[in-house]
């Protein structure tokens, strides 16, 4: 007995040492490659593309000095330490202002919680601080020369100052959060297109053109100019896109095409057929081949690629919409409801909502290549619906290309988004069928079944 219970006892014994030299193991490994899952369905609690690609583009020390008390420390430190996960450069340094207030006083800070950025002697103050906010500081202070974004008025274009629903301004601000300069101007009468210009922005073009305008443009593009035009489809008067602009733009090897494009499936989702969901986008080109939300187009027209481009030119789709979708021809009956695909007259789906070209023309001075993005609409991307889906994450890869800046084309900061669930008519009809009727049926014939054998028996 004496040696059982002594074998027993050491086997015991080994258990609980071998189970706390695993467990030890394992918290080693643990601490030292720590493994982060976010459920979120947006994925909020994780650092965008952007920010990972920003801070691994930094060539020296990001110095940020922390102002606040070290209550609201703990609160902050989480966003710090993923910073500095990033990158090593990433210097943080955590200052009270009550303890140190002539430290404080020199850098200027007049409010707690305020992270003071310096990088190469240049410095930048981030409130109200979150991941978007201070990646946003980030790329400002990292730049020496901002580019200038030149946003052309005069054809019916919309105004980045324009704080209604059919402005510009949530536009403006994210690309000045890019740290591009913005400025509107018009065509000049007699002359080039400015050189501060490093790209123009058409946003909204339906109004005519003058053949002198059509003609800046078209030197402008040919000298290896940038530009995103985005023009939307008219359904309460004449198309008055102006022949020569649209033929200008044939000449890259680009159509912009008459006609609305209605999605039948967004209206079973309660939502008009004129706002069209995308989510189809090209793999292969660096705008949209890391794109995975669908984008929302109001009021928009086909934009393809003409069979023939010109040599040294590469035209590429970048979205399309699905198979039921079509190019209504027949706005009126649209206006009335009664929209209907008529074979022969209007275009099916999948159509193209926007193109993008670059190359270099044979006669162009210089060596800078040409880039140009067109879109069918420009609502995507005003203060109303810039915020929804990928709308502005794919404007702002567009421009982010034109401009040659590829190191900035990403996803964004996340945001979260309420709940909801949205089925269409055939998804809602299926989900009745098993829950209402399939389901309760099966159990109850289960149930009778059962009650029978034990009858039986």
């Amino acid at each position: 007995m004496r040696k059982r219970k002594l074998a027993f006892g050491t086997n015991s014994i080994s258990i609980v040492v071998i189970v706390l030299g695993l467990t030890a193991v394992l918290n080693f490994f643990g601490a030292h490659n720590q493994q982060e899952i976010d459920f979120t369905k947006n994925q909020v609690h994780s650092f965008s593309d952007q920010s990972t690609k920003v801070m691994a583009g930094l060539n020296d020390d990001l110095k940020a000095e922390f102002y606040g008390d070290f209550s609201t420390k703990g609160s902050f430190q989480p966003l710090f330490e993923n910073y500095e996960k990033l990158s090593p450069r990433f210097k943080l340094e955590f200052i009270d202002p009550t303890k140190e207030p002539a430290r404080a006083k020199v850098a200027g800070i007049t409010k707690m919680n305020t992270l003071l950025l310096s990088y190469q002697g240049r410095t930048i103050k981030v409130n109200d601080l979150n991941e978007e906010k201070i990646t946003n500081a980030i790329l400002k202070i990292e730049r020496e020369k901002k580019s200038t974004v030149c946003m052309l008025v005069g054809h019916g274009e919309a105004s980045s100052e324009d704080i209604t629903q059919s402005g510009m301004q949530v536009l403006k601000q994210a690309l000045e959060d890019q740290s591009y300069d913005v400025k509107e101007f018009s065509f000049p009468q007699h002359g080039p297109i400015p050189e501060t210009c490093s790209a123009i922005l058409m946003m909204g073009v339906h109004g005519a053109f003058f053949a002198d305008e059509v003609k800046t443009l078209s030197t402008y593009l040919n000298q290896g100019g940038r530009a995103i035009i985005a023009t939307d489809a008219v359904i309460n008067k004449k198309d008055e896109l102006a022949k020569d602009f649209h033929d200008l733009l044939l000449t890259w090897g680009i159509d912009i095409k008459s006609g609305l494009v209605v999605d039948p499936e967004t209206n079973k989702m309660g939502v008009d057929a004129s706002l069209v969901m995308v989510d189809m986008y090209n793999p292969h080109h660096p705008i949209t081949k890391d794109s995975i939300t669908p984008s929302y187009f109001p009021f928009v027209r086909p934009v393809d690629f003409t069979p023939t481009v010109p040599a040294g030119f590469q035209t590429t789709p970048l979205i399309k919409t699905n198979e039921g979708a079509w190019s209504e021809s027949d706005i009126n009956s649209f206006i009335k409801g009664a929209a209907k695909f008529n074979e022969g007259v209007d275009i099916k789906g999948p159509l193209s909502l926007g193109v993008a070209t670059s190359g270099k023309m044979n006669k162009a001075k210089g060596s800078r290549e040409t880039r140009l993005v067109v879109f069918g609409s420009s609502q995507f991307v005003d203060n109303q619906y810039s915020r929804i889906g990928g709308n502005l994450d794919l404007f702002m890869n567009a421009a982010s290309w034109i401009l040659q800046d590829e190191n900035l084309i990403s996803i964004r900061a996340h945001q979260d988004e309420n709940g909801k669930v949205e089925l269409s008519e055939k998804e809602g009809v299926l989900i009745f069928w098993i829950l209402v009727v399939i389901i309760p049926f099966a159990t109850a014939l289960l149930g009778t079944l059962i009650w029978l054998q034990r009858k039986r028996m």
